[in-house]
């Protein structure tokens, strides 16, 4: 085969190897040099596996002998470091928790089942309360389009692994925007199943009430491919109302997310709209109500519920955190159990009324973050409170309501920086919107376009 195996989809990835066309030896040793290329430019990985990637690529390689082939059997997926890999230490993107895990978390046992191979833990925004990557304790993850930008976060060394082709498809967690705002901003596919579809046991927790188990791979078929084994097989996609076309869906444009992105973004968006409707869809505008009000509500459950998780360490070693993470910390420490219970009845009201202003679409779809990726110089401290609201503006809303959301790339800025368009539907409604997703793959090259290393700036 002439191309290089980090430049294929988990699907054109399983596809060779199930024709034979490549073996998993040579899989592994792609993801490998993938790695080497950029890793040390970029900073995507806590740890890497290349003895778990070496051994499991000779254990499928014995499977395929006998006849055996499982769903993401040679598939490389990275591993957020907040989700614990049995044997290895999860740090969740602090400087000093260094637990070593007993267990797997169950989404990365139910997608080990499936055959897919380990390639390491990656980096993350502290303890996952940040929405930059820029890590002050740890370890920064950089933009593979240009190194002196952030790759978003928290999930940002799983966007980064998969962008550079270091991995197939790669698990993070999105509490309001951690998969979908580094997917947007590197230019992959990110998605955030229904709120509750996939288990939390065994990732370290920023806001249980809030936190998805996600996926990003480069494709909406990637995703999904992955979100099956998530599910464990058990409930199937059905057959695709709108295959290559999208004639007959009805989808929602945001108008509040395309109001408040620059102009830059807002011109990557409306020709991707564009596509949408060449595609045979019916877009209409309309207003999400609410959203502020809701916004706050389920700020004042985060804040509460990561305040309790780290209260004792809060008092005992408060100076080890990160001063961005610190602040917000010690904000919810100041959130009484009685305003935390008013919110979160107040969340659900709110949610029932965003669910229903969109009950007569399909999906509703919108610029996923309102800016490209801000340099990194820019995310310090004294901005931290305004970048966190910029990144998370058009994000968030969905964490709300729980809805299943995913971000696809929709072309570069003039800045020349990676722009995404994310789709909505009703929670439970996980298909519809990684087949809206797919549609629009399948007639675009958006997701097939690649930084390069002599891009990655000084």
């Amino acid at each position: 085969m002439s191309t290089s195996p980090s430049d294929l989809t988990l699907e054109e990835t399983r596809t060779a190897l199930y024709r034979k066309e490549i073996s998993p030896r040579e899989v592994a040793a792609g993801y490998l040099e993938a790695i080497n290329r950029w890793e040390a430019a970029l900073g995507a990985f806590v740890s890497l596996s290349e003895d778990r990637v070496l051994n499991v690529s000779r254990l499928v390689t014995d499977e395929f002998g006998r006849g055996v082939f499982r769903p993401l059997a040679g598939i490389g997926v990275s591993v957020k470091d907040n989700i614990d890999v049995a044997g290895l230490r999860t740090t969740a993107g602090s400087s000093w928790l260094n637990e070593q895990a007993t267990d797997n978390a169950e989404c990365w046992r139910r997608v080990e089942l499936s055959g897919a191979v380990h390639i390491g833990k990656t980096n993350m925004h502290e303890f996952a309360y940040g929405a930059t990557n820029v890590n002050h304790k740890a370890q920064t993850t950089r933009n593979p389009w240009d190194r002196r930008h952030i790759s978003g976060g928290s999930s940002g060394g799983s966007a980064v692994s998969v962008a550079i082709g270091s991995c197939g498809a790669s698990l993070g967690t999105d509490t309001g925007g951690s998969v979908r705002v580094p997917a947007a901003l590197t230019g992959v596919t990110g998605f955030k199943p229904t709120l509750g579809r996939i288990p939390a046991a065994g990732v370290f927790p920023l806001s249980p009430a809030c936190d998805t188990v996600g996926v990003i791979s480069r494709t909406a078929a990637g995703c999904a491919r992955v979100f099956r084994s998530l599910i464990l097989h058990g409930e199937l996609e059905h057959d695709d109302p709108w295959r290559l076309s999208l004639r007959g869906a009805h989808l929602g444009v945001v108008m509040s997310h395309v109001s408040r992105s620059s102009p830059a973004v807002s011109d990557a968006f409306r020709r991707a709209l564009d596509a949408v409707e060449a595609l045979g869809a019916t877009v209409e505008p309309f207003e999400l109500p609410h959203e502020e009000d809701a916004r706050l509500s389920t700020g004042t459950i985060v804040q509460f519920e990561a305040a309790q998780v780290h209260r004792r360490w809060l008092h005992d070693r408060g100076e080890d955190y990160g001063d961005d993470v610190r602040a917000r910390l010690e904000a919810g420490l100041t959130v009484s159990v009685r305003r935390y219970r008013a919110a979160k009845d107040d969340r659900s009201e709110l949610a029932a009324k965003m669910l229903g202003s969109q009950s007569r679409f399909d999906a509703v779809i919108g610029p996923t973050v309102p800016i490209t990726a801000p340099r990194i110089e820019a995310c310090g401290l004294a901005q931290a409170a305004d970048m966190q609201a910029a990144l998370l503006a058009n994000t968030y809303c969905f964490n709300v309501t729980g809805q299943p959301a995913i971000s696809v790339p929709c072309g570069t800025a003039s800045d020349g920086l990676p722009v995404g368009l994310q789709i909505a539907a009703a929670p439970g409604r996980d298909w519809d919107v990684l087949r809206i997703a797919r549609a629009l793959q399948r007639t675009t090259d958006w997701h097939r376009r690649r930084p390069s290393l002599e891009g990655l700036g000084r």
